[in-house]
């Protein structure tokens, strides 16, 4: 849908967190696997909060009901300036053979994606403890190495 309701938008994300949460995070918790996500409860403020606007009190108590107590033990955020990011994003989907320029995220202004940035490193200011930051115009190798040695640690 190329037209959706930013708090249609933020219900359906919080619905799909928890149905995630439930049908394959807690499991694979409970068998004592190790669970590795994409995007988690950072993405939805970041987005929804800072991108959208919605106010942090009802993106908690959201995150909050969707997660069920699960947390991260450990947040990579791979930073990017938002025009490098976008780009990157618009060639992996031509890759992809999606067909498509761009997704919903990726059609919106600039300035929202300078938002979710600024979100982003704010949330990982506010929870150092977990967070890793990955700087801009590293190579892979670089980044490579620095995940898997704090994962590894974690592992230890």
């Amino acid at each position: 849908n190329k037209v959706l309701d930013p708090l249609c938008e933020l219900f359906l994300v919080a619905a799909a967190r928890a149905q995630h949460v439930k049908e394959v995070i807690v499991p694979a918790l409970q068998s004592q696997h190790i669970v590795l996500c994409d995007r988690f409860m950072d993405a939805t403020v970041a987005y929804q909060g800072y991108g959208r606007g919605f106010p942090p009190n009802l993106i908690h108590q959201l995150n909050s009901h969707a997660l069920d107590g699960v947390k991260p033990e450990l947040t990579f955020l791979l930073d990017c300036e938002p025009d490098n990011g976008l780009k990157r994003a618009i060639e992996r989907m031509a890759k992809m053979g999606k067909g498509l320029k761009e997704d919903r995220f990726e059609r919106e202004p600039i300035e929202f994606h300078h938002r979710v940035r600024e979100g982003y490193l704010k949330i990982a200011q506010e929870n150092q403890n977990r967070f890793v930051v990955i700087g801009p115009g590293r190579d892979i190798e670089s980044v490579h190495q620095e995940i898997a040695s704090k994962v590894l640690g974690l592992l230890e």
